[in-house]
């Protein structure tokens, strides 16, 4: 069986400037009223995004996966773009590189597999997005470990510091117990010979 594919919509807000950054499973109906997207498409359960704005149609664009290729079918009146080109009619290859414009806003998709998913703490079971802010972990799980590694390193450089320092100083040490040892000598002999 398959792994499931996801999508993962990024955006900034046109109005608050939020970024937004969903993860919904294909495929995707985008639309100004949940009421006018489908429920189903060939028997799959169809994902909602309502995007707010009187430049939207009811039931704008569908998003939907073939082989991890990203497809968009247009279904509005004032047309869906990528990379700034109207697209024509019918359905429509896109990567994760474009740029979806509907309306005011300005969409990247990029396909996520299910293992993928797993370190994120979004609910990937949704299947409409109305307005919600989406769940974003801040302090990924593994920075904890990042920051212990990063101190052993450190701990076992300045052990290695400090053992290089000791043996060098440790070099220097007899030479000038030497120096002392002549110097003394040196000074008996004249106490001596006076």
């Amino acid at each position: 069986m398959a792994e499931p594919i996801y999508v993962q919509l990024t955006w900034e807000d046109p109005e608050t400037g939020e970024l937004k950054k969903p993860v919904l499973r294909p495929p995707i109906a985008v639309g100004r009223e949940k009421d006018h997207l489908p429920e189903q498409l060939a028997g799959q359960s169809v994902s909602h995004l309502v995007l707010l704005d009187k430049e939207i149609s009811r039931y704008h664009a569908l998003i939907t996966v073939a082989n991890t290729q990203l497809y968009i079918t247009d279904r509005s009146a004032n047309g869906t773009f990528i990379n700034g080109r109207q697209i024509r009619s019918g359905i429509q290859p896109f990567s994760s590189k474009d740029t979806l414009r509907i309306g005011p806003y300005k969409i990247t998709a990029t396909l996520k597999r299910e293992n993928d998913l797993n370190a994120t703490a979004q609910n990937f079971d949704q299947t409409s997005l109305l307005g919600e802010k989406s769940v974003s972990n801040s302090l990924p799980k593994n920075k904890p470990m990042v920051w212990l590694i990063g101190l052993v390193v450190l701990l076992i450089m300045g052990v290695g510091t400090w053992v290089v320092v000791s043996g060098l100083l440790e070099g220097l040490k007899p030479e000038m117990q030497d120096e002392d040892n002549d110097s003394s000598t040196h000074l008996e002999r004249l106490v001596v010979n006076s």
